[in-house]
């Protein structure tokens, strides 16, 4: 019963496995591998508290199980609890020295704590063990990154790729470090960044980066249409956890959010703001929508994308006459658009101002603002409204 239940989960269909697994349990209590597998169904789930309970039950029937202690400490990295994560780890380490994916993870949980070195190590060490690991080598080059040691997380991602070609954030992130400059930021890149993002999105966005855009954007909104104004139908791509829409909910008879994660998606219908939400690709939507909206907003959407062109043109097919196209930039002075080492898209005025006239959008505020802090250093773009038809 239990090779049935683990092929059901291996196949995804999580609620055949757990079905299975909890028959399990109850004709044998302690079978450790059945709570084990409903642990890591939580956790696939998102469920972290709820993966920790049944993960910490695991280990209660069998202490001796490093691979319980290794996926316990990757659910503590993904619920921002590394210390607790570390003493797992550690714990699964002393019973299995040579395990490659508990090495990745106790790296991932030095970078919670801004441990650089300590990260690097860990991630090295599991490199060594296992020199095939690909994720394990996107977690160094990020770790390099975030240390400046770019030519050595260059190497990295480049070994990433060269064992799977396909992998998107190491696909993006070489590109960053070797000045290439893709149209776009891959969709599932993007939404991964978000997804491992989503826990502690807001606090660290606000509070520790200076991120006010929302808000910046609903005053200038408010200053170029009138100080009661109320759209009728308000889209917010690229919602996020909602921080926009909480801005613009007093202002929207209708307010509808968009994101590519669907982690900061569950996150956004807690704040209860949005009267429509949905998770994809907002291309993808806006051509499928047969709706009609008199105010875009779009705080930080921009840096994952170069060429702005499809967007424009999304958009415009979805605007009421008059409509209001509201959004953030980075800002160069170098080309159209270029991918910085970062990973982030700057945009030009000169390009932002030429796709506005070609699509059909006036240009109504274009103005250089804070947009969040790097490195304890304020970055600087462009707040940008655009309305649709010519002046």
């Amino acid at each position: 019963m239990f090779e049935t239940a683990a092929a059901e989960h291996r196949a995804g269909d999580f609620e055949a496995a757990e079905r299975g697994y909890k028959m399990i349990l109850e004709s044998d209590p302690h079978h450790f591998d059945a709570m084990h597998m409903l642990g890591l169904i939580s956790y696939q789930r998102g469920s972290f508290t709820e993966a920790i309970r049944l993960l910490n039950m695991a280990i209660k029937k069998n202490p001796s199980n490093a691979a319980i202690y290794t996926n316990l400490g990757t659910v503590y990295n993904a619920n921002k609890q590394p210390d607790a994560a570390i003493t797992a780890l550690q714990k699964a380490l002393a019973l299995s020295p040579s395990e490659a994916l508990a090495y990745n993870s106790l790296g991932n949980a030095y970078q919670l704590k801004d441990l650089e070195d300590q990260s690097i190590n860990a991630y090295k060490k599991a490199v060594n063990i296992n020199p095939s690991f690909t994720d394990a080598y996107v977690n160094l080059g990020t770790a390099f990154y975030k240390s400046s040691r770019y030519a050595e997380a260059k190497k990295c991602f480049q070994r990433a790729v060269e064992l799977d070609p396909n992998h998107s954030s190491a696909r993006h992130m070489l590109a960053s470090l070797s000045g290439k400059t893709p149209e776009n930021a891959p969709l599932d890149h993007v939404s991964k960044l978000f997804d491992d993002y989503s826990t502690n999105f807001e606090e660290h966005l606000v509070r520790d980066l200076g991120y006010s855009m929302p808000k910046l954007i609903e005053n200038e909104i408010r200053k170029v249409t009138a100080k009661e104004v109320q759209f009728a139908n308000t889209i917010d791509l690229g919602c996020g956890t909602g921080l926009a829409g909480i801005e613009f909910r007093p202002i929207s008879t209708r307010l509808t959010g968009i994101d590519i994660s669907e982690r900061m998606v569950e996150k956004a219908r807690a704040q209860n703001v949005y009267d429509v939400l949905h998770s994809g690709d907002i291309l993808a939507y806006l051509e499928a929508s047969r709706e009609k909206y008199d105010l875009f907003i779009c705080t930080d959407v921009f840096p994952y994308i170069g060429n702005i062109y499809p967007l424009f043109s999304s958009v415009k097919k979805c605007a009421r006459n008059g409509a209001y196209f509201a959004f953030s930039t980075e800002t160069t002075s170098q080309t159209d658009y270029v991918l910085r080492k970062t990973g982030r898209y700057a945009h030009s005025r000169d390009y932002i101002i030429k796709a506005s006239g070609d699509i059909g959008f006036s240009v109504i505020t274009m103005r250089t603002e804070n947009l969040r802090k790097q490195r304890g250093s304020w970055i600087q773009g462009d707040l940008i409204i655009l309305k649709s038809g010519y002046n």
